[in-house]
């Protein structure tokens, strides 16, 4: 017998929401009953509310009406980081939840608000989603028309980190927001304003308008919002200072990579072209005094050497070209990769396809550029090493993290051996390291290789200046 897992695995979503299935699922839980046959929801989303219940089916027997407002907290935080909430499906599902387990709406939104803020799922997230999450909720659980997180710049300038709703970055918002930067509070009936603070002192100020006579218990929810956002801000600005030295550490290693490649275009690569015009002239020579039954084995001779120089020109060149990182940061990801393919295809003959799933645009130059590497290294191994017909390369992009797949149908190799035959690969998983990233190489003789690379999805929570990367061009 299949299992609901199992059916909703084939079967489209048609007419089904999240919201309806977080609705069932508080009520089952709630009841302390199993839950029936569920959405067809996708596979991810399921898995995250699986987690969810099963930690709140722990707290059910005799606490049902709480542990079904925590589940909700909890889901609502766990599929915020690979599904957009659209407007008004948070709170129809909280209220509907609400009905359902006998509670008034506005008690039932308070604490699933405060449980989605003080989860694990909400502190795992990246800061910035983080944030879009707590403005996301206020809007939706807490009597807000729009809010938005506010810092002082470098500069000294009043900038908007992250805002949601309706006009959330009026200049009634941001003078507020200045005035609590400042440490006044201008707030009235409708804006309200709360500070954020980091070691006891204005870091950000959250700043929301209420929707009309509702807004009497905004206070609270700030208050709430306000706790949770701390130390989200802080790991914040630590993810800043690292992903800034990660950035200046891969950047020197380009620099060092285009310095390599104008010194290969500039020395050897010259001095090869000077010495294939000194060896025909050797030619000529040596051919004008050989007698004539010599000749034929003499320009064989060294037309085999002229063919041994050319190949050795053009590897210099396909060298001095690849460590270029133009490639990578001047066109989209998925282009630079297909180009990979198709020269793989074209230099090999070895058949290659690409899979991608997701927004790969707000990727960082450095997370491109080390995306690029790996892809380059490892195809470079398929031609060398492999014996591959085949190879396949999958881009796979999240709110929170970034994957590349790639595998080939080739000969494998013994893993232990990684260390000291594969000292590219092992230099790729050195790369993706420096952005907090992972490597898993999977392989056995005769089995093929899989590479895999995760970068966390990271976006700055203060803009970043322009990335540049020297000689480049």
């Amino acid at each position: 017998m299949e299992t609901v897992d199992a059916v909703a695995d084939r079967v489209e979503p048609v007419g089904a929401t999240l919201a309806s299935e977080l609705i069932a699922r508080a009520a089952a839980i709630g009841a302390g009953k199993p839950r029936a046959a569920g959405a067809a929801l996708p596979r991810d989303l399921r898995a995250a509310l699986r987690a969810c219940e099963v930690r709140a089916r722990r707290l059910a027997d005799g606490w049902g009406q709480g542990a079904a407002l925590d589940f909700l907290g909890d889901a609502v935080a766990a599929v915020a980081a690979d599904h957009k909430f659209e407007q008004g499906e948070i709170r129809a599902a909280v209220t509907a939840a609400a009905e359902e387990l006998g509670l008034r709406p506005e008690v039932a939104a308070f604490a699933v608000f405060r449980r989605a803020l003080a989860g694990n799922e909400f502190a795992q997230l990246p800061p910035t989603v983080s944030v879009e999450l707590a403005l996301v909720l206020l809007a939706e659980l807490a009597p807000a028309a729009a809010g938005s997180l506010w810092i002082l710049d470098a500069s000294g300038s009043t900038t908007c980190l992250v805002s949601h709703g309706k006009a959330p970055r009026s200049r009634r918002l941001r003078e507020v927001a200045r005035a609590a930067l400042d440490g006044v509070l201008l707030g009235t009936a409708q804006v309200h304003a709360r500070v954020v603070e980091r070691w006891d002192r204005p870091y950000a100020a959250l700043v929301v308008r209420g929707r009309g006579a509702d807004a009497e218990h905004m206070e609270a929810y700030l208050a709430e919002a306000a706790t949770a956002l701390a130390p989200v801000l802080e790991r914040a600005s630590l993810y800043d200072r690292r992903v800034q030295r990660e950035h200046e550490l891969v950047s020197a290693g380009e620099r060092r990579l285009v310095r390599l490649g104008f010194d290969l275009h500039d020395g050897p690569l010259q001095e090869l072209v000077a010495l294939a015009e000194e060896l025909r002239a050797a030619s000529r020579q040596i051919s004008a005094v050989v007698p004539d039954e010599y000749q034929q084995r003499v320009r064989g001779r060294f037309n085999d050497v002229h063919a041994r120089l050319g190949a050795l020109d053009e590897s210099l060149r396909e060298v001095a070209h690849s460590i270029r990182s133009t490639t990578a940061v001047a066109r989209p990801v998925a282009d630079a990769v297909e180009g990979e393919l198709r020269a793989l295809a074209n230099a090999a003959g070895i058949e290659g396809e690409l899979a991608v799933d997701g927004e790969l645009r707000g990727l960082s130059d450095s997370q491109k550029i080390v995306l690029f590497r790996v892809v380059q290294e490892a195809l470079s191994n398929v031609r060398k090493h492999s014996g591959a017909s085949r190879v396949s390369v999958a881009l796979r992009s999240t709110r929170t993290f970034v994957g590349l797949t790639v595998t080939d149908n080739g000969d494998g190799f013994d893993p232990q051996r990684l260390t000291q035959d594969r000292m590219g690969l092992s230099g790729i998983s050195e790369r993706v390291r420096l952005l907090g990233g992972a490597v898993e190489i999977e392989t056995r003789p005769g089995a093929g290789t899989t590479v895999r690379a995760t970068l966390p999805r990271w976006r700055p929570s203060t803009p970043a200046a322009a990335t540049v990367y020297a000689a480049t061009t």
